[in-house]
């Protein structure tokens, strides 16, 4: 499963840390509440996102108060790095936090505006990862993996918010209930309308 992404963001100030995963019981959990409420409209892997950004959350303070000592510029020997450090950390935690809020807001106003916004809001993402790779492979290879799993990570999410037709028909069409059916047929007949 994929690690929240703000997490690795923090994981980087602490390279020796190890990523969080969900381990056997909860990984399966998580996918088992996901796969049985597929035919709701936050269900499937839409569910998945909505879980993996709010446990994002929680990893993500929690291992920022676990490594707030790397925030502070006397952990770091040379000014530049530190500066360094904090483009490539910073943005990508703020971008985040943005994004939870856009994404929970979106749980109650169902628009094309707001889907686009959560849209940008992952591109963003994206941009922030790429720049902390760059600044990696300069200064900081040892973050390269934890780099090139959040960018992998975050182009999964922008690619199925991009192409995903149930994020249209829940956050576009608003027409989900209705669309469903289309996806996962019942076996059951609908009755017919009398008038």
């Amino acid at each position: 499963m994929l690690a929240p992404l703000p997490a690795i963001a923090v994981l980087i100030a602490d390279s020796s840390s190890s990523t969080y995963t969900p381990s056997f019981p909860g990984g399966i959990v998580v996918w088992i509440v996901c796969y049985s409420r597929r035919k709701h409209a936050i269900g499937g892997f839409l569910m998945f996102y909505y879980w993996s950004l709010y446990a994002g959350i929680f990893v993500t303070l929690l291992l920022f108060g676990m490594n707030l000592q790397s925030y502070v510029p006397e952990s770091f020997e040379d000014e530049k790095l530190y500066h360094l450090f904090l483009l490539s950390v910073v943005p990508l935690l703020i971008v985040y936090f943005m994004q939870v809020v856009v994404a929970s807001l979106m749980l109650r106003v169902r628009s094309w505006d707001m889907l686009k916004l959560l849209r940008g809001l992952l591109l963003a993402e994206l941009a922030c990862a790429l720049i902390g790779v760059a600044i990696d492979m300069a200064h900081s290879e040892d973050n390269l993996p934890l780099d090139a799993y959040t960018v992998v990570c975050t182009l999964i999410w922008v690619a199925y918010f991009f192409i995903s037709t149930r994020v249209s028909h829940v956050f576009g069409l608003n027409d989900w209930e209705d669309a469903v059916d289309n996806f996962y047929p019942s076996n059951t007949p609908k009755p017919e309308n009398v008038g």
